[in-house]
C-alpha cells in the first residue's frame, strides 16, 4: 500500500485561537502519513479518581505528568483505520453495524491487539513519528482538563454536550436522547483542551492493565507490567452517563471488541538514530 506524504519530514503546526485551560494558545499538530490531528497537552499534575469517593476502584491521588504529549484531537476514525490497514472492517466475521455509514464514524469493534497491528503499521510507515495508545492517567489528565468535576464541563451532562444514552436515568444528567448509534468525531462541544468525544460516543482503550489504584502521590504511572484485562474510558453511545465521568473506569479483556469501543492515540517524535536507521533501511 502506498501513501502519499510517507517521505515528508515535517510537521504542520497550526496555532489556534483557541484558550487552553491554563491560559494558553493550543497548538495543534497535523501528521501527514495518517491525516490526523492531535493537541498538544501541557505536563502538570491533578488528582485522578473519583472525587465523590463512589467507586473503590477509583481512589483519588495525586499523579505527576513531567512530559507534554500530542494527544489524537479525535478518536480515530474508519477512514483513518481503512488508509492505514487498507481494509474498512477489522472482523468481517462479524461485521459492524456502522460499517460504511460515514469514514469520519470512529473506527469500533477492534480489540486491543487490532489496535497493536494497527499501530505496529502506521509506525512502519512513519519516518518521523511513532504512535501509541495513552496511558490511563494520560487519558484522564486530557479528559478533565484541568477540572475536579464529574465531566469537563461540570457536575452535569447534557445530550447536546455528548453521545451517551441520555434516555437511562441518572443523577449525573436530565433525560434526553438515546440516538442508538456513535456520531461523526467532533460532533459535540471539546472540552477546554481542545479534545473531542472524550465523554460518550465511544469507549476507547487504553494503554494500562487494571489494577488498584495506588493511594500515594505517583510520577508517570504506567500501570503493571502485564494483568489479565485491559482499561477502557468515556463511555459510550450505549452506555449511561455515569459511564461518561472523567474517572470512570471500565476493565475488557484485550482479545475483545464490541460496536461500542473504539480508540484515539498518541503521537511522538522518533529519536534521531530510528529516523537515520529507518531512512537507511528505506533506501
Amino acid at each position: 500500500m502506498k501513501l502519499e506524504g510517507t517521505g515528508l519530514l515535517f510537521i504542520t503546526i497550526l496555532l489556534l485561537g483557541v484558550t487552553a485551560c491554563k491560559n494558553e494558545t493550543l497548538s495543534v499538530l497535523k501528521e501527514p502519513v495518517s491525516g490526523m490531528e492531535f493537541v498538544k497537552i501541557e505536563k502538570g499534575r491533578f488528582f485522578m479518581g473519583d472525587y465523590e469517593k463512589l467507586n473503590d476502584s477509583e481512589t483519588l491521588h495525586e499523579v505527576k505528568i513531567t512530559n507534554n504529549y500530542w494527544l489524537g484531537k479525535t478518536e480515530v476514525t474508519q477512514g483513518q483505520w481503512q488508509r492505514i490497514m487498507g481494509i474498512k472492517e477489522p472482523h468481517p466475521q462479524k461485521p459492524s453495524p456502522f460499517r460504511n455509514v460515514n469514514p469520519d464514524y470512529p473506527i469500533v469493534s477492534v480489540s486491543y491487539f487490532d489496535i497493536k497491528v494497527f499501530l505496529d503499521k502506521l509506525n512502519d510507515l512513519s519516518t518521523e513519528y511513532q504512535f501509541r495508545l495513552p496511558t490511563e492517567a494520560e487519558w484522564e489528565y486530557a479528559c478533565r482538563a484541568g477540572t475536579k468535576t464529574p465531566y469537563s464541563f461540570g457536575a452535569l451532562i447534557y445530550d447536546s454536550l455528548a453521545n451517551y444514552n441520555a434516555a437511562l436515568p441518572s443523577k449525573y444528567t436530565t433525560p434526553g436522547t438515546y440516538r442508538g448509534s456513535p456520531e461523526p468525531v467532533g460532533s459535540y462541544p471539546p472540552n477546554q483542551w481542545g479534545l473531542y468525544d472524550m465523554h460518550g460516543n465511544v469507549w476507547e482503550w487504553v494503554s494500562d492493565w487494571f489494577a488498584p489504584y495506588s493511594t500515594e502521590s505517583v510520577t508517570n504511572p504506567t500501570g503493571p507490567e502485564d494483568g489479565i484485562d485491559k482499561v477502557i474510558r468515556g463511555g459510550s453511545w450505549y452506555f449511561g452517563a455515569e459511564n461518561a465521568k472523567s474517572s470512570f473506569r471500565k476493565i475488557h479483556e484485550p482479545n475483545l471488541w464490541g460496536f461500542s469501543i473504539g480508540f484515539r492515540i498518541i503521537c511522538e517524535k522518533k529519536n534521531q538514530t530510528e529516523i537515520r536507521t529507518q531512512n537507511i533501511l528505506n533506501n
